[in-house]
Formats: structure tokens, sequence, C-alpha cells
């Protein structure tokens, strides 16, 4: 068994400078049963690096095109290589649309560290659906958030086992 987490393509996964996302994933990791089984991915230019398998993902700078895309791509590269039984996704819910393009038979799960209905990828009813039919999990840093995906939804999602809250 093997669990990629992809971060944001501008996430630090370094104690220097290091983003939120990083260091709740540094913290929960080290306390998972699961840490010999994980690998991050991630884009840093920092040398030092979190105490966990890591690998980073070579990005230039585009004049035209989507960073978003290439990195994506790179990701699919590696994961062609090395396939996962898990894929978490953190604070890039549009990732996923991408990954189902070209990896299926993944399980997949969403973490949201900031507001869904700011994000590219849940801001829509249409998106947020998406979300809940293609993944396994969708995880939550606080009610609020957890709240705030559930706008507008139909109410039968309200106490699903698939939506969570980690604080």
């Amino acid at each position: 068994m093997k669990i990629s987490i992809l971060l944001p393509y501008k996430e630090n996964f370094s104690p220097q400078y290091p983003g939120a996302v990083s260091l709740f994933i540094n913290d929960t990791s080290k306390e998972s049963r699961y840490i010999k089984h994980i690998k991050v991915y991630g884009s840093t230019e920092y040398k030092k690096i979190f105490n966990i398998k890591y690998q980073n993902i070579e990005l230039k700078k585009l004049i035209v095109g989507s960073q978003t895309k290439l990195y994506i791509n790179k990701f699919i590269e590696f994961e062609r290589k090395d396939p996962s039984s898990l894929i978490e996704i953190h604070n890039r819910p549009i990732y996923l649309k991408y990954l189902l393009e070209r990896l299926n038979r993944r399980t997949y799960s969403i973490f949201f560290h900031n507001d869904p209905l700011s994000m590219e990828g849940s801001k829509s009813i249409t998106d947020r659906n998406f979300l809940l039919e293609n993944s396994y999990k969708i995880i939550f840093n606080s009610h609020w958030s957890k709240n705030r995906f559930l706008e507008n939804l139909d109410n039968k999602h309200i106490n699903s086992e698939k939506l969570r809250v980690f604080f």
C-alpha cells in the first residue's frame, strides 16, 4: 500500500517558511500508523525538507500555459511509475478533475484547509457534487469549512460518512 500526498504547488514542505498545509501533513503523518507508506509530492526550492519521504516536482516558470496542469502532469508521471492506493489532495480540489482524466482506478481523498467556496473545483454546487461522487473521503479542518462545503447541497449529504472534520 502506498499513500501519495499531493501538496498545493506553491506549498513549501520545509521547516524553512512552511505553509499551514505542510505543517498539518508533517504533524499528522508522524502520528500515522501508515507513515512508512506515505510519500509527499510537492514543489519547493528549499533544500531542507521535513523528515518524511518526499518527491520534489521541479517546475520552471511558464510564460504561457498553466502551472497547475504542468504540476499535475509531472505528478502523474511519478504516479504511473510507482502507483498509489490512495492519493490525498490538499487544498486544491480542482486537481481531482485533472487526475481522474488520466489516472483512474485510484482512491482519492480531498482535504480542505480553507473555505471550499473560494477554491477552483469546489465553488459551484456542480463542483461539490463531483467531489462527493469521486472522492472516498472529504476532510475539513473545521465544522465551519464543512458547513461552507454543504451550502445549498441536498440535505442527504449533511450526515454523510464521506465528510469528516479533523481539527
